[in-house]
C-alpha cells in the first residue's frame, strides 16, 4: 500500500501549488497561457466547436440539459432494479427483445454509472452559472463547454457499450484499455478545467467566490484522479488506483455538491453564508479526508494503511457536517423564500438528510474497508440511496434555480412538486430498503432459508421508490417547459445580492464593476475603512468571495484602459471622426450593432490592431454593457468618451458642421485624394499620393479572375459613375484594375465583389453594400441611373454626403457647402 501513501503526498503538493497559483496567477506568462488556452478551446477542436453557439449560458444549458438525460435513465433503471428485488421475475416475458436478469449486478452498475453522470453534469452546469455570475463574465468558450458536455455523455456512453461487450466476450476490457479510457476523460475534463480558469481570469482583482473554488478543485481532483487511474492500471499500482476512487466517487461530487448548494440558499435567501469558518472547513478536510461513500476493501493494504485510513473516513464526517450546519443556518435569516423556491427547498432538505447518510455511510462503508463484508449489502443499499436522494436533490436545485438564470427564462412547471416528490420517497424508500437488508442479515445469521416474511419491505421500498422517479420525470419536465414555454426574464444583475456589506477603500471603481462583482442595490457600502494589511488576503486560499461571504473587502486600484481602445480614441481624436461617423463606417451590415468581426475588420483597415479573435472578443465585453455579445452606437461612445476624459486626450473637429453627423469616414479620404493641384508646374502631395494608389490598385489585377467578368479595353469605357457608390476616383481605380464596363461588374460573383472590394482598397463591404451588380444589371437593361432617381428631395435627405457630392459631381455642381447646399443644388438643377 506504499503507493497509496506515495499517491497522497503527490496529491497534497499538487493541490497546494494548484491553489497557490490560480490565486496568484503565472506573472508574465499568463497572457501567452490564456493565448493557448483560448486556442485550444476555440481552434483545437476545428469545426466541430462551431456547432455550438457562443451565447452566454449556453454551455451550462447544454451540462444540464445532458444530465436530465442520464436523471431520467438512471430513474427508470432505479425503478427496475428495486422491482427486481422483490420480483426477479417481474420482466421475464421481455425476454424475447434481449431483456435478462440474473444477480441484478448487472442493472445496479448501470444505475450507478447513469446516476453518477447524471449528477455530475447538472451540478457543473449549475455552478457553471454560479462561476460566470461571480466572474461577471460569460465563459472564455461557451461553445466549447457545450462541446464537452456532448462528449462526455458520448464517453460515457462509450465505456457501457465497451463492458457489456467485454460481458459477451466480444472483446476484452482490460487494465490497459481501462487506462485508455482515463485518459480519454481526462483531457475531457482537462478542457472544462481551462475554460473555467480562464473565465476566472476575467474577474479582476475581486477574490474568488466559494463556488468557483469548489468548482476547480472538483475539475482539478478529478482531473487528477482520471490520470491516476490510467497510471495505475497500467502499473498494477492497486493503492494509486483505490486512491483514485476516492477522489472521483467521493470528493468530486460533494464539492460539486457544496458548491451548488451555497450559490442556491445564498442568492435566494439574499443572506451570506451563515460561518466563513465553517466554510473553510467544509472546503480544506474534503480534500483531505475520506468521504465515508463507496468505500472499497483495503485488505491488500497494510495495518498501519488500514489504520491511517480509518481516521481519515472518521474525519471526513466533519466537512460534510461544517457544510450542512453552514446551509442550514444559512436559512434562518429568510426560511420562507426558500419554501417558495422549489431549487432552494431541494437545497435544504439535501442540507438536511447529508448527515445522516453520512453516518449510515460511515458505519457500513468502515465495514467493507476492513475487510469484513457483513453489512456490504446495507453499504450497497446507503450508497445508491445517497446518489439517488442527496445526489437526486442537489441536482433538482441546480435545475430549478441555475437552469432559468442560464436560460434566462422564468421557471415552468411543477418544480415544487418534483422536489416533494423526490424528498419523500427518497426518504421512505430507504428506510423500507434499509430494513430489508438488516432483516435479510438476521435471517441469515439466524440460518433461517425462509425470507417471504421480510418480502413486504422490497414491495413497499420498490412502490415508495416510484415517487424518486416521478420526481425525476416531473423534473425533466420541467425543464423542458422552462426552455420553450417560460418567460424571458431580465437580468437580475443589482437586483439582489447575498452580500450584505461592500468595504471599498482608496482607489475607484464602477457600479458596473460591483454589480458584475455580486453587490445588489441593497448592498451597504462602507467608504474609506480598513483593515491591517497583515489581515487580509494571508490565506493561501482566499475564500472571502463576491456572493458568498459575510463581508468582502476590495482594494479598487486606478483604472487601466485596453491600449488598443486608447489608439482607436486617439485615432478618431486625431482625424477629427466623431464615434457616430466611426460607427456607421464599421456597421457593415448597417444593422445598428457592431459584431466582433466587424470590429476587428474595422480595426484592421485603419492600422490600429490586428488582433486574433479572442483578444477581439475581450475587447468587446469591455464596451458590452448590455452582454448581448455585440456594440451599439451608445456602448462604443461611453467607453471611448471616458477613455478621452480620463486620458485628457483631445478631439481635433475636421469640419465645424453640426448637420453632418451623418457624413461617413471615406469622404475624408476622397476629399484627400480628389483635390486638384494649384499649379500644373509640379506634381501636389494629393497628386502623388494619388498616384501611388492607383499603382498598388493595378498591382490587384493578377488577384481578379477575368474568366469570369470578361475583358474590356479603355474604348469600351461605360459611365461607372453611373452606379450609386461610384465616384470619379473610384472609377480610375477600376479602371487600373481593368474593369470599364457594367457588362463585367454584372457578372461579379459574391467572391469577386469581396476581392474587388478588397483590391481597389474600398471600405469593407461597400461593393455588396451598394448592390455594384444589381445596378450594373438596371443600366445593362437600359433602364435610369441609379443617381437620377434620386433627384426628388425626399429621396436626397436619405443620402449621404458623400454620396451627394458624388452625385454634384457627376452633375458638374459645386461640392462645397453643407449636406442642406448639396441638397438645395441638385434639387434645383
Amino acid at each position: 500500500m506504499s503507493e497509496a501513501f506515495t499517491t497522497s503526498g503527490i496529491i497534497i503538493v499538487s493541490f497546494l501549488l494548484f491553489t497557490y497559483y490560480v490565486q496568484k496567477g503565472f506573472g508574465g506568462m499568463s497572457t501567452p497561457l490564456r493565448q493557448f488556452g483560448m486556442f485550444l478551446l476555440t481552434k483545437a477542436a476545428g469545426p466541430a466547436a462551431d456547432l455550438f453557439q457562443e451565447r452566454e449560458g449556453s454551455g451550462a444549458k447544454t451540462w444540464m440539459q445532458t444530465g436530465v438525460f442520464w436523471l431520467l435513465l438512471a430513474g427508470v433503471g432505479g425503478f427496475l432494479s428495486a422491482w427486481h428485488n422483490y420480483d426477479a421475475t417481474a420482466l421475464d416475458s421481455l425476454s424475447n427483445v434481449g431483456w435478462a436478469y440474473d444477480d441484478g449486478s448487472a442493472l445496479s452498475y448501470f444505475n450507478e454509472v447513469a446516476m453518477s453522470t447524471a449528477i455530475f453534469a447538472i451540478l457543473v452546469g449549475g455552478i457553471l452559472v454560479a462561476h460566470t455570475r461571480t466572474t461577471g463574465a460569460k465563459l472564455a468558450s461557451e461553445a466549447n463547454a457545450s462541446m464537452i458536455a456532448m462528449a462526455w455523455t458520448a464517453q460515457v456512453l462509450v465505456g457501457l457499450v465497451l463492458c457489456v461487450l467485454d460481458h459477451w466476450d466480444w472483446l476484452e476490457y482490460g487494465a490497459s484499455e481501462a487506462a485508455l479510457y482515463g485518459l480519454v476523460s481526462g483531457m475531457l475534463v482537462l478542457s472544462l478545467l481551462v475554460n473555467t480558469l480562464i473565465t476566472l481570469g476575467d474577474r479582476g482583482n475581486s477574490p474568488i467566490s466559494i463556488p468557483s473554488w469548489f468548482l476547480i478543485l472538483a475539475l482539478f481532483a478529478l482531473l487528477f484522479s482520471r490520470f491516476a487511474v490510467a497510471l495505475g492500471e497500467t502499473l498494477g499500482w492497486t493503492g494509486t488506483v483505490w486512491v483514485a476512487d476516492v477522489m472521483s466517487s467521493g470528493w468530486v461530487p460533494l464539492a460539486l455538491m457544496f458548491g451548488v448548494g451555497y450559490h442556491v440558499l445564498s442568492h435566494v435567501t439574499g443572506q451570506p453564508i451563515w460561518s466563513g469558518s465553517l466554510t473553510k472547513a467544509s472546503m480544506f478536510l474534503l480534500f483531505v479526508t475520506i468521504p465515508p461513500f463507496f468505500l472499497g476493501e483495503s485488505t491488500h493494504a497494510d495495518n498501519l494503511a488500514q489504520s491511517v485510513g480509518a481516521i481519515l473516513v472518521t474525519l471526513g464526517l466533519m466537512p460534510i457536517l461544517a457544510a450542512s450546519a453552514n446551509m442550514l443556518a444559512t436559512i434562518r435569516g429568510n426560511a420562507s423564500a426558500v419554501v417558495d423556491s422549489p431549487g432552494a427547498t431541494a437545497a435544504a432538505g439535501a442540507a438536511i438528510l447529508l448527515p445522516i447518510f453520512a453516518i449510515l455511510g460511515y458505519f457500513t462503508g468502515l465495514n467493507v474497508m476492513v475487510g469484513d463484508g457483513s453489512l456490504a449489502n446495507v453499504a450497497d443499499t446507503v450508497n445508491s440511496s445517497y446518489l439517488y436522494v442527496i445526489g437526486g436533490l442537489f441536482a433538482l436545485a441546480a435545475l430549478f434555480h441555475s437552469y432559468p438564470l442560464a436560460a434566462g427564462k422564468s421557471l415552468t412547471g411543477s418544480a415544487g412538486g418534483a422536489t416533494w416528490m423526490v424528498i419523500a420517497g427518497g426518504l421512505f424508500s430507504t428506510v423500507l430498503f434499509l430494513m430489508g437488508e438488516w432483516s435479510e442479515n438476521a435471517l441469515v445469521e439466524s440460518e433461517v432459508e425462509d425470507m417471504s416474511s421480510i418480502s413486504g419491505f422490497a414491495l413497499t421500498g420498490a412502490f415508495a421508490f416510484y415517487g424518486v422517479v416521478i420526481g425525476f420525470i416531473l423534473a425533466g419536465n420541467s425543464v423542458v417547459k422552462t426552455l420553450l414555454f417560460g418567460n424571458v426574464q431580465a437580468s437580475g444583475t443589482g437586483d439582489t445580492s447575498d452580500i450584505s456589506t461592500y468595504n471599498l477603500v482608496e482607489g475607484n471603481t464602477s457600479i458596473r464593476a460591483l454589480f458584475g462583482r455580486g453587490v445588489g442595490i441593497d448592498t451597504m457600502l462602507i467608504i474609506g475603512e480598513s483593515e491591517e494589511d497583515g489581515a487580509i488576503g494571508s490565506s493561501v486560499i482566499e475564500v472571502s468571495s463576491d456572493l458568498h461571504n459575510d463581508e468582502v473587502k476590495e482594494f479598487p486600484v486606478i483604472e487601466e484602459f485596453d491600449k488598443d481602445l486608447v489608439r482607436l480614441t486617439e485615432w478618431l481624436c486625431g482625424r477629427g471622426t466623431t464615434t457616430a461617423q466611426f460607427f456607421a463606417w464599421a456597421d457593415v451590415d448597417s444593422s445598428g450593432e457592431i459584431d466582433m468581426f466587424e470590429f476587428a475588420n474595422a480595426l484592421r483597415v485603419a492600422d490600429i490592431a490586428d488582433l486574433p479573435p479572442w483578444d477581439i472578443e475581450d475587447l468587446v465585453k469591455m464596451m458590452d454593457i448590455n452582454s448581448d455579445g455585440r456594440i451599439n452606437l451608445p456602448e462604443l461612445d461611453i467607453t471611448l468618451m471616458k477613455i478621452r476624459n480620463t486620458l485628457g486626450i483631445e478631439f481635433v473637429p475636421f469640419e465645424e458642421e453640426s448637420t453632418d453627423s451623418e457624413e461617413e469616414v471615406e469622404e475624408e479620404v476622397e476629399e484627400e485624394v480628389e483635390e486638384e493641384a494649384e499649379s500644373e508646374d509640379a506634381p501636389t502631395e494629393a497628386e502623388l499620393k494619388k498616384k501611388e494608389e492607383l499603382e498598388r490598385v493595378k498591382a490587384n489585377a493578377s488577384k481578379i479572375d477575368f474568366n469570369v467578368l470578361g475583358t474590356a479595353k479603355s474604348s469600351d469605357k461605360d459611365d461607372l459613375q453611373a452606379i450609386k457608390g461610384v465616384g470619379p476616383f473610384i472609377e480610375e481605380k477600376l479602371n487600373a484594375l481593368g474593369i470599364y464596363t457594367y457588362g463585367q461588374i454584372s457578372k461579379m460573383t459574391s467572391e469577386l465583389e469581396d476581392t474587388v472590394n478588397e483590391a481597389i482598397e474600398f471600405f469593407p463591404g461597400r461593393v455588396k453594400r451598394d448592390e455594384w451588380v444589381a445596378q450594373s444589371k438596371i443600366l445593362l437593361d437600359g433602364g435610369d441611373k441609379p443617381g437620377d432617381k434620386a433627384t426628388k428631395e425626399s429621396d436626397l435627405k436619405k443620402m449621404k454626403k458623400a454620396e451627394l457630392v458624388e452625385l454634384a459631381e457627376s452633375m458638374n455642381l459645386d461640392t462645397s457647402g453643407t449636406k442642406a447646399d448639396l441638397i438645395e443644388r441638385i434639387t434645383k438643377a
